[in-house]
């Protein structure tokens, strides 16, 4: 599992590199996400877009997930 906090903030962004305009590095920010998809994919992580209402439901939830 990749939580991938503010890395992107929606799933449009993830997927297609879409860069909010209040990050200081276009670049950087481009690499990160591509760093970050190449590791997803060899190791068929599920990725989870931190602040997308419609990845919530794929976190383990508290308590039970400390067990």
């Amino acid at each position: 599992m990749i939580l991938v906090g503010d890395l992107a903030h929606f799933h449009e962004n993830y997927e297609g590199n879409g860069v909010p305009t209040f990050n200081t590095d276009r670049a950087q920010t481009l690499a990160s996400l591509e760093r970050v998809k190449k590791i997803a994919a060899s190791t068929k992580a599920t990725v989870i877009i931190q602040h997308d209402a419609r990845d919530l439901d794929k976190l383990p939830v508290f308590p039970a997930s400390a067990k």
